[in-house]
């Protein structure tokens, strides 16, 4: 008996260890897939469609701009969103230059440079340059999300 048992154990142990095992996750694609979203994303708040822009955010997402509060929770970003939206003349594009994907393959960063336009104190539109750098975790659905969304203007020249 005391082989059988033996060999059970050990059967148990590979097993356990079997389904452990975590597939490598590819780095390099993942970080090309953030790389795309963050372009879709940018699309999207060009087209002006506040339930798409929202979406790419998770429900307990961060967004901190300069000289504005921190907005927590997607439903206060939303607001910030539509707020955002209304302003004459708005716009805000960005091109992501570079991402990272944790080894484990389910949080990641992308650093941007990203640019504003809206009226300044005399109504004139003017454009402002931004580096940003957004968080972005995978969920249980294995799609990603933006969890932390950070700006900081460019330095002036």
């Amino acid at each position: 008996m005391p082989n059988f048992l033996q060999r059970g154990a050990a059967a148990w142990c590979v097993m356990s260890l079997t389904a452990c095992a975590t597939v490598p996750t590819d780095t390099a694609a993942e970080e090309q897939r953030l790389m795309e979203l963050s372009r879709e994303w940018s699309q999207a708040a060009s087209s002006g469609d506040l339930d798409r822009i929202v979406s790419y955010w998770g429900d307990d997402a961060v967004v901190m701009m300069p000289g504005l509060p921190t907005f927590r929770g997607k439903s206060i970003i939303r607001t910030y969103v539509a707020e955002s939206l209304k302003i004459p003349g708005f716009r805000i594009s960005w091109e992501p230059l570079e991402a990272r994907v944790s080894a484990s393959g389910d949080m990641g960063y992308i650093v941007e440079k990203s640019h504003v336009t809206m009226p300044d104190s005399t109504g004139k539109l003017t454009t402002t340059t931004s580096r940003t750098v957004t968080v972005w975790r995978k969920g249980a659905d294995r799609q990603w999300r933006n969890v932390v969304d950070i700006g900081s203007p460019e330095p002036a020249r």
